[in-house]
């Protein structure tokens, strides 16, 4: 049977500013781009992990959670959150934090 617990609050994260700028196309004309730039702003949003599985993974997620701040709303397994957690979210701290198991 999987389990399910969810960590909620409010982060702040350093996130990556994207620029517009214009560039001028082979018929000439003018057309706006969006392109990611070295710079990053911090940002304080309401955020929360949905995390199901087995109870010896949902630990280990919990654990690598407090160091990564999630991208707005995810919902994932606790394996695949543990595979790759930057694809998930940011590298933040937590302001305000509570957990709820069901």
């Amino acid at each position: 049977m999987s389990k399910k617990i969810a960590i909620y609050g409010t982060s702040e994260a350093k996130v990556p500013v994207k620029q517009r700028y214009w560039k001028r196309r082979i018929d000439g004309v003018k057309q706006r781009y969006w392109k990611k730039t070295t710079r990053t702003k911090k940002v304080e949003e309401s955020v929360r992990y949905e995390f199901h599985g087995k109870g010896k993974d949902l630990y280990k997620a919990i654990v690598k959670a407090h160091k990564i701040v999630p991208k707005g709303f995810v919902d994932v397994s606790a394996k695949e959150f543990l595979k790759e957690p930057e694809r998930y979210g940011y590298e933040g701290e937590w302001i305000e934090k509570e957990v709820k198991s069901k």
